[in-house]
């Protein structure tokens, strides 16, 4: 598919700079492709943490991938790991499916970007246009502008209400 030709590109130029990438999918499927193509294609260390991972098992993966010398993907379910984890040897995010939580994603984003991070953090997001994907990211987009205004509007006075209400009727369905 175009999206993972992509994705493939994206690896390529991240293991070509002998960096490391973390990819976040819910797939239990995708994971596999992903372990065996990409290892197979790129030869570099691969590794996953999902559901089927005990959580006393995940840090040493971790461990592992941060104590690996040279290019690596680690691909995460960024419901089972997108908490507790440390993940500062690798500097690229890949959402390779989007989540409808945009707080899911922003957790699972912050395994890489935390204290200890001294490298540039870059984060993608993979996703279809003209799809139900293109759908989930303007709804997550939303929610993202929602949160952020309910955040700022705090004092609980009417006009804050009706400019919550207002921006949740704007908000763009595309068919």
């Amino acid at each position: 598919s175009t999206k993972y030709e992509r994705l493939v590109d994206i690896l390529q130029e991240i293991f070509e700079n002998g960096e490391k990438a973390v990819v976040f999918t819910s797939f239990k499927r995708m994971t596999d492709v992903l372990i065996n193509d990409i290892k197979n294609r790129f030869n570099v260390y691969t590794d996953c943490i999902d559901g089927s991972i005990p959580a006393k098992d995940r840090q040493s993966i971790v461990d592992k991938f941060t104590d690996h010398t040279g290019p690596g993907m680690l691909v995460l379910n960024p419901k089972a790991a997108g908490t507790g984890l440390n993940i500062t040897c690798a500097n690229h995010a890949i959402h390779y499916n989007l989540e409808w939580n945009p707080a899911v994603e922003d957790q699972a984003s912050a395994r890489i970007y935390r204290r200890g991070q001294n490298k540039t953090v870059f984060i993608y997001r993979l996703y279809y246009i003209d799809t139900i994907e293109e759908i989930i990211n303007d709804r997550i987009q939303n929610k993202r502008q929602l949160s952020d205004t309910a955040i700022v509007g705090n004092l609980g006075q009417n006009t804050e209400k009706e400019y919550l209400l207002k921006a949740l009727a704007a908000t763009p369905y595309k068919k």
